[in-house]
């Protein structure tokens, strides 16, 4: 699966890449040379999850795409367009965006197309009413010329490298992209029915991005605690679980498990579903007292999973056959 980053220069389309993925600290993306050619980002962390990242430099003008963008570009599910929320006015990169949108339409039809209204983290987006504004403007400022030329209707997200949003964002990309996304929410609906959870999580652990979740509303509070929980175990995993030259890999496996029990109430659970993907659920303190059935059945969610991705990889090997 591919998916493209586009924008003017300066936008920070990189400093999301090498922040999400690479574990670069926001500060040191001060620091980073903007894009000069396309970059490319594989993330292959579990056997499940596979995703190319392309970052195409500020100064690519769609009008004068070459061939073997255009080969790039044809290969994507999804553009992600960037755009700077503190560099007003809007107009020159929204005509860019609607270029991009155009031009690529014309021959990948199936592409999707979303926009980060980045850097939402300055003085000028203080509260969240100047935040939503700023995404409504951007939204009505598009919306007549998408209309005029029956154009994709591209979704919008507020982001920061400072803080999750851009996380949460990213995992909404990956969920939109992923065509098994719809079984494993049904099965993560069951889960929840039969154990009384209140929220679950598929998290890709190393850069603890959500690969699914069930069909309640994601709120930022959940997600936070449930990536900070993530954290919590790699981290006391590297103290008292690796030996000798283990990696990092080594902190999470099979064995993986932990019981966090918050003063609120709620207590996180989290277990090892595949190499380097965990699931974890928030779950009423009243209602885990049957951990062993909640156990039983992330059992056979896991098994359930296993089989979802086989037939789909059996899918892809025999169209690639075909052709």
């Amino acid at each position: 699966m591919q998916i493209a980053l586009l924008g003017t220069k300066k936008v920070g389309k990189s400093s999301i890449l090498k922040v999400v993925f690479q574990k670069m600290s926001p500060n040191e993306t001060l620091f980073i040379d903007s894009t000069s050619r396309i970059e490319e980002i594989k993330v292959e962390n579990n056997p499940y999850t596979k995703y190319t990242f392309v970052d195409f430099p500020g100064s690519f003008e769609v009008s004068q795409i070459n061939t073997q963008d255009r080969k790039i570009l044809s290969k994507c599910a999804m553009i992600i367009y960037v755009l700077d929320a503190q560099d007003q006015p809007y107009n020159k990169p929204l005509e860019k965006f609607i270029n991009i949108i155009t031009e690529v339409h014309s021959f990948n039809p199936d592409c999707m197309f979303e926009m980060f209204i980045h850097k939402i983290d300055g003085d000028m987006f203080v509260t969240e009413d100047l935040k939503l504004e700023a995404q409504n403007g951007v939204s009505f400022l598009l919306k007549s010329d998408i209309q005029e030329r029956k154009l994709p209707e591209p979704g919008y997200f507020l982001t920061s490298i400072y803080d999750l949003s851009i996380f949460e964002a990213l995992s909404k990309i990956l969920i939109k992209v992923s065509p098994q996304v719809n079984y494993i929410q049904n099965m993560l609906d069951n889960l929840m029915n039969y154990c009384r959870i209140d929220k679950v999580y598929l998290f890709d652990v190393i850069n603890k991005l959500y690969i699914a979740t069930d069909s309640t509303p994601v709120d930022l509070i959940s997600y936070e605690l449930c990536a900070d929980m993530i954290d919590v175990v790699i981290d006391v995993s590297c103290i008292y679980g690796i030996t000798g030259n283990d990696n990092m890999t080594s902190a999470f496996d099979r064995k993986s498990t932990s019981v966090i029990k918050l003063d609120s109430g709620l207590t996180l659970y989290l277990r090892e579903i595949e190499h380097m993907l965990a699931l974890v659920c928030l779950v009423k303190e009243d209602n885990f007292d049957r951990q062993n059935l909640i156990d039983y059945n992330i059992d056979i969610f896991k098994d359930g999973v296993k089989q979802i991705f086989q037939a789909h990889e059996k899918l892809l090997k025999s169209e690639e056959n075909k052709t």
